[in-house]
């Protein structure tokens, strides 16, 4: 198998069940999108009220942490649901998810635990290479030979040992070196696919451009948020099958 296939299997599981994958996720993403529009419209508000002031108002960085949190939690409810459907067929039976309460939170814990360790990586290879390169070598690099030399290990180092989250979202437990031993026969692959969600983030950035910071901008990245967000959790759900099953189940 490819790093290519993999990740085509991932897209291709949400829109080939995309009933499904806006039944656990829809509304849940439209309370998302309801928060992320009152904070950006509140800081815009406030920012004529003051003349464009630089200093934010408690308000506005209320509405703008309470956002955050919501699109925290709310992208784990979203990923336990898609993994258990899945990995379960644990097909919806409403409008709105079921709430798995434990299974939510401890996915949230570990993925915070997650990002804390990718970010002390990144800010450690960081440091080493402009400790090597300077900063002005650093700069003439460019910032996508950055993302590529520290975006990729980072990426391929979550990939590894991805199969403790789709585990917790089944009611399970698995270790760090569990995971990566699992999934050591489909290195490769994984790397692959590690280089496609990058190329893939790139382009969509890219194209985001063209829609400015306003509202268009943020509605964009909000559409293109929930494609990201389904497409990646399809794919941990993809890496955990053939590491742990060998095997796709559809």
């Amino acid at each position: 198998m490819t790093g290519f296939q993999l990740f085509q299997h991932a897209i291709l599981r949400v829109f080939r069940n995309l009933d499904e994958a806006l039944a656990v996720s829809g509304l849940i993403w439209i309370a998302i999108l309801v928060c992320q529009i009152l904070a950006f419209g509140s800081l815009d508000m406030e920012g004529m009220a003051e003349s464009d002031a630089p200093m934010m108002g408690g308000s506005s960085l209320f509405l703008i942490l309470l956002s955050n949190v919501v699109m925290a939690i709310g992208s784990c409810w979203v990923a336990v649901e898609w993994h258990r459907y899945v990995l379960e067929g644990k097909r919806p039976t409403s409008a709105f998810p079921s709430w798995s309460g434990s299974r939510v939170w401890g996915y949230f814990g570990l993925s915070l635990l997650i990002g804390l360790l990718i970010g002390l990586f990144v800010g450690i290879l960081a440091a080493f290479l402009v400790s090597i390169l300077g900063s002005q070598g650093a700069m003439v690099l460019g910032g996508l030979f950055l993302m590529v030399v520290i975006g990729l290990p980072a990426i391929y180092g979550f990939l590894r040992v991805s199969p403790v989250l789709p585990a917790i979202a089944l009611g399970g437990k698995m270790r760090f070196a569990e995971a990566w031993s699992a999934t050591k026969p489909h290195s490769a692959t994984i790397l692959q696919a590690a280089i496609l969600s990058i190329v893939s983030l790139v382009a969509l950035q890219i194209i985001g451009m063209r829609f400015g910071s306003g509202l268009f901008g943020l509605i964009y990245e909000l559409v293109t948020g929930w494609i990201v967000l389904m497409v990646n959790v399809s794919l941990l759900s993809s890496i955990y099958e053939i590491s742990m099953r060998g095997r796709f189940d559809d």
